[in-house]
């Protein structure tokens, strides 16, 4: 089931690409979330939709499409999306997170160094 980044998944995209707080984390994307079901939290696909221009995802080359295998040792399929909100919402200006993606060419890796709004 495809769901779009509404209600449970709009939790993940609390760092995104909105900007307006000093202070506050920035990465700059957004994701489509896929769950095991309609009423689930555990997740079993989660995909770059869009990527801000110069923001730090861009910087480190995130893609939109990019489907995000792992986040810092996390494996995304399988995990409820309450710990990838929580891992996300501990990320401070400076931290890096690490990202495992998949494209059409293969995984690959990718060190995003999280910005300030």
């Amino acid at each position: 089931m495809r769901l779009r980044p509404i209600a449970r998944a709009a939790v993940l995209l609390a760092f995104s690409v909105a900007a307006h707080a000093a202070g506050k984390p920035l990465i700059g994307l957004s994701f489509s979330v896929e769950t095991d079901g309609f009423f689930s939290t555990t997740l079993k696909r989660v995909t770059v939709a869009t990527v801000k221009p110069d923001a730090p995802a861009q910087k480190a080359g995130l893609l939109a499409g990019d489907e995000i295998l792992v986040a810092n040792d996390v494996p995304v399929p399988g995990t409820a999306g309450g710990k990838l909100k929580d891992l996300m919402e501990a990320l401070k200006p400076g931290d890096h997170l690490k990202l495992k993606v998949r494209r059409a060419d293969g995984d690959r890796l990718v060190d995003v160094v999280v910005g300030e709004r």
